[in-house]
């Protein structure tokens, strides 16, 4: 068998293997409407119960908000057919119930052959704790899913949770901040010590600014050792309190901020606003923060609203 004929062959069992497994989400979509819990609105409803054969069956909230409750002993008769564990098995079907109740794009890019269902099911895991209208969101914006990598993903639910769910994104933001911290650690055979924190992204920020400058200047001096190395002999010159001192042309404020701002209509109509540093989706809470540090300046630049400029993909512009 030559190579050619072997990798077809292997593309054609990759296919095949991805079929059965869509084949496969149909029937668990189907089995799932068929075994909803009397009474249940969607996973809200937690306490959601009917009497089966003289017993409780509790509906299992193992998908996201608006999701369907399923029975509690259809699901395990259901596992069983799938031959997967009890635990492992109720992930996967919430997953499926996942992509088929709160994610419709990203279902139909499944049984469409456009999207693998091993990703899919990473995506459902992510929207999972999201409300409803933060997983339409994203849903929404992954008309592309193929295209999306995790990163962007992560990034995704993240201004999904800021712009639909802003309070417990503000309870979480803020709980994490107390999770600062700085440590160094006890000095080795060779006088070197290991530092290690976790500092606010502006903080951060500043302190990175402060050390490469400091470096820059230190190797223009004639300090010939390498960067790496400069950044750690700059950073004990900041702890001297060097930092305060004009030592060039190159010194500049703690911080400088510039703002471009970008007023939509969604915004002016009341749409919880989402800022980036970066490309990192932020919370506009979290820039007054970093812009009420003393000695902060800023710079203000307004979006050029291009609402009315048609974009052209043709060679000649009409």
């Amino acid at each position: 068998m030559t190579s050619t004929t072997l990798l077809a062959d292997l593309r054609a069992e990759v296919r095949g293997r991805e079929e059965s497994v869509v084949r496969e989400w149909a029937g668990i979509v189907e089995w799932a409407a068929g075994n909803v819990v009397a009474g249940s609105a969607g996973a809200e409803a937690v306490g959601a119960a009917t009497i089966r054969d003289r017993f409780v069956d509790t509906g299992l909230p193992i998908a996201g908000e608006g999701a369907p409750l399923v029975s509690e002993f259809a699901l395990m008769e259901l596992v069983a057919v799938l031959g997967r564990s009890p635990d492992g098995g109720r992930v996967y079907v919430g997953r499926v119930l996942e992509c088929a109740w709160r994610l419709p794009q990203v279902y139909a890019s499944v049984v469409a052959g456009r999207l693998a269902p091993w990703r899919a099911e990473r995506i459902a895991e992510a929207t999972r704790p999201l409300c409803p209208d933060a997983a339409a969101f994203v849903d929404r914006q992954l008309f592309n899913a193929t295209g999306v990598g995790w990163a962007q993903l992560e990034r995704l639910i993240a201004e999904a949770v800021i712009r639909f769910d802003p309070e417990r994104y503000e309870a979480e933001r803020t709980a994490a901040t107390d999770h600062r911290y700085v440590e160094v650690g006890a000095p080795d055979g060779n006088g070197l010590v290991s530092i290690d924190g976790l500092l606010d992204a502006a903080d951060g920020r500043d302190l990175d600014d402060a050390i490469s400058r400091r470096a820059t200047l230190l190797g223009r001096l004639g300090n010939e050792a390498s960067l790496d190395v400069r950044r750690s002999q700059a950073l004990g010159d900041l702890a001297r309190n060097d930092l305060t001192l004009d030592l060039g042309p190159d010194a500049a404020p703690a911080r400088r901020a510039v703002l471009n701002l970008h007023i939509t209509q969604a915004t002016l109509a009341g749409e919880n606003p989402v800022g980036r540093w970066d490309q990192t989706p932020i919370s506009a809470e979290q820039i007054r923060e970093w812009l009420a540090q003393p000695g902060v300046s800023v710079l203000v630049r307004p979006v050029i609203d291009v609402a009315g400029h048609v974009p052209v993909t043709a060679y000649e512009i009409p």
